[in-house]
């Protein structure tokens, strides 16, 4: 092996690593309480939104995430509960939490 290719596996096992490290930080943050800022900004956010309907994009690091059309019936520092529109004059509530919403769209901030 050259040396441009033992370095490539270097770095490539030096980052995986580093991922694993990350991740467990964040697990350990997330099970103390202890919460990035962006998700206090969105509980915020939401908080003014609370009455108005509009889209969110829910899911994690790993997953694209999907989209809910909903009504934000009310917000907490760590869940939003949000009236679902199932069609068919059918309505159903679903709790969901700050940390997997990842994009929302519509409402006043928008």
């Amino acid at each position: 092996m050259d040396g441009l290719a033992v370095f490539g596996l270097f770095s490539f096992v030096f980052s995986l690593g580093l991922y694993s490290r990350v991740k467990r930080l964040e697990r350990i943050l997330r099970e103390n309480g202890i919460r990035p800022k962006g998700a206090m900004a969105l509980g915020g956010r939401l908080r003014q939104e609370i009455g108005s309907t509009l889209f969110l994009t829910l899911g994690d690091m790993e997953t694209d995430g999907s989209v809910l059309y909903c009504k934000i019936l009310d917000v907490d520092e760590e869940w939003a509960l949000l009236l679902l529109d199932e069609g068919k004059k059918r309505e159903r509530e679903q709790l969901v939490r700050l940390d997997s919403v990842r994009k929302v769209k519509g409402g006043k901030g928008t």
